[in-house]
């Protein structure tokens, strides 16, 4: 049986479990409570030495990273497929799953640090910047999402990775980012109507974060 290691509220884990979804792979989760530290504890590190989620677990192989994870799961279970066989667009797929983290997942953990840290000092400054880069992230893709319905040559692992981030953005103080952007915004609906996403929503839960001045 496959175990995925996961947290509610950490958006990465989402991304592998929308694929695991998309595909109907039997699986079982196992919740990790990061908020209260079990990701640090030996038993986890055992399987991921760094305390980060998520972890697969297929038999005796373990695999940590998300991207990793998602394309073992690709090869593993090829039907259906979200990786096209085409070189260039299999190239284009892995470009924006890893611009997805590289270039996002910095600016939005410094936006979301007032939630999940309220009795600390909000760096102001800090967020700042961070909404400035995932506005300018935003750009690009508005520009790769002009007169196309998903990020590549159809719907694929990169819309997978994107997916976690830009469909909790009104939960966030920032949908006015998505709508002002009409080709990302209905890329986003395009998004949220898939049973895999719907599925995997986040719990709903008010979150304290301040407004950009």
């Amino acid at each position: 049986m496959i175990r995925l290691h996961w947290h509610p509220f950490s958006i990465v884990p989402r991304r592998v479990r929308i694929l695991l979804r998309e595909k109907a792979i039997p699986h079982e989760e196992v919740e990790v409570d990061v908020l209260r530290g079990d990701h640090r504890a030996p038993e986890f590190r055992r399987l991921n030495p760094f305390a980060q989620i998520p972890v697969l677990e297929d038999g005796d192989l373990v695999i940590c990273e998300s991207v990793a994870i998602m394309e073992y799961l690709e090869e593993r279970f090829p039907e259906p497929s979200f990786l096209s066989r085409d070189l260039a667009a299999r190239a284009l797929t892995r470009q924006f799953m890893l611009w997805s983290g590289d270039y996002f997942a910095g600016p939005w953990e410094t936006w979301m640090a007032p939630a999940f840290a309220p009795e600390a000092p909000v760096d102001t400054a800090g967020r700042d910047k961070a909404y400035d880069n995932i506005t300018a992230h935003l750009d690009v893709l508005e520009r790769r999402l002009t007169n196309r319905d998903w990020l590549v040559d159809r719907y694929s692992l990169a819309d997978m990775c994107y997916a976690p981030l830009v469909t909790v953005f009104d939960r966030v103080e920032l949908g006015h980012l998505i709508s002002a952007r009409p080709a990302l915004a209905a890329w986003v609906a395009r998004l949220c109507e898939r049973p895999a996403v719907q599925d995997t929503f986040p719990p709903l839960v008010p979150l304290s974060l301040p407004k950009r001045r």
